[in-house]
């Protein structure tokens, strides 16, 4: 577990940011771990033959599913809306003595079976550091750079919401909808699927950064030497990689994006887990709408075994066609 203490300055400097260094570095952990992220998978199968001219050996050591990756290698953006080559300069200019440091950590943490690759980095600390820059820079040029344009679109508008989330309701607006794992309690936030770890912001604030290639994970730098960061889902992602059907606008307008949008994925059937997945949204968010729909008449839902199915009802399906004739 985590827990970040605010203090009254903390509240008014928690500001949002976007990071194509993060959604690269998040791009190349799905794309070597695929089989624990279904929402990417189209994106995986379009992006495979590209991605056989990239070598990402050093960066997979360093990117093990449960364990250490090495911050140096995505240090928090300073700016709102950070520049790649700003980033992979601040990579390439990294101090040695944290490379080496951070390479150990993640060498001995959970007996990382990557181990005696790490060892080998370590014998070359300057060389390594270019290496890992130039294959994180590859991998920004095919992997993530010819679809930036559409992915800042889809963080720009999950800050959007979060945005007004935060001016409407607070602090405990924001984190209660960001991640399952997250809550807001008095002055702490509290991340109960972290590692142990604490931390006092002490008047720094918390950098709030969305991340398209994020899902499902929340990722926390607590580390003292970097300012206090936290990485989590972006609403909407899915609706890069997948062929989901888009609300018609009259719908949209009536019900609002999202919950219009769910209404439309209501047939065939659907678990609330099913559709978070499918939308790259919180589990709260889709059980919050699926009942507001339900409560309208508008879907139904029927429990199987363990799981509950959200259906459309035929009034819901009226409202549909109405708003495509």
């Amino acid at each position: 577990m985590i827990v970040l203490r605010f203090t009254q300055a903390d509240t008014v400097r928690c500001r949002f940011g976007t990071s194509p260094l993060w959604e690269t570095m998040s791009a190349v952990r799905v794309l070597n771990g695929s089989k624990h992220r279904p929402l990417y998978g189209e994106w995986v199968d379009a992006k495979r033959d590209a991605s056989r001219s990239l070598d990402l050996r050093e960066l997979k050591a360093l990117q093990p599913r449960v364990g250490f990756t090495p911050d140096f290698l995505t240090p928090p953006p300073k700016a709102s809306r950070a520049k790649f080559a700003t980033e992979i300069a601040r990579v390439r200019s990294t101090p040695l003595d944290r490379v080496r440091s951070e390479l150990v950590q993640s060498r001995d943490t959970l007996n990382n079976p990557a181990a005696p690759a790490i060892n080998r980095m370590l014998e070359d600390l300057a060389g390594t550091r270019e290496r890992l820059a130039d294959a994180i820079e590859s991998a920004w040029e095919i992997l993530v750079k010819p679809d930036w344009p559409l992915i800042s679109r889809v963080l720009e508008d999950d800050i959007a919401y979060r945005g007004q989330q935060l001016t409407d309701g607070g602090l405990a607006s924001l984190f209660d909808d960001l991640h399952p794992t997250l809550t807001w309690e008095d002055d702490r936030l509290v991340a109960t699927r972290q590692a142990s770890d604490h931390r006092d912001l002490a008047g720094q604030g918390l950098l709030v950064v969305p991340g398209v290639f994020a899902w499902p994970h929340l990722v926390m730098v607590v580390a003292p030497a970097y300012h206090p960061t936290l990485v989590y889902p972006a609403r909407g992602a899915a609706r890069l990689w997948s062929d989901t059907p888009a609300p018609p606008d009259p719908l949209a307008r009536l019900l609002g994006r999202t919950r219009a949008a769910l209404l439309v994925a209501l047939d065939p059937p659907a678990t609330t887990s099913a559709l978070a997945s499918q939308y790259g949204l919180a589990l709260a968010t889709v059980a919050e709408h699926l009942s507001a729909l339900y409560d309208a008449g508008l879907a139904t839902r029927r429990r199987t075994g363990h799981q509950v199915h959200y259906r459309r009802t035929e009034t819901g399906q009226a409202v549909v066609d109405a708003s495509v004739g």
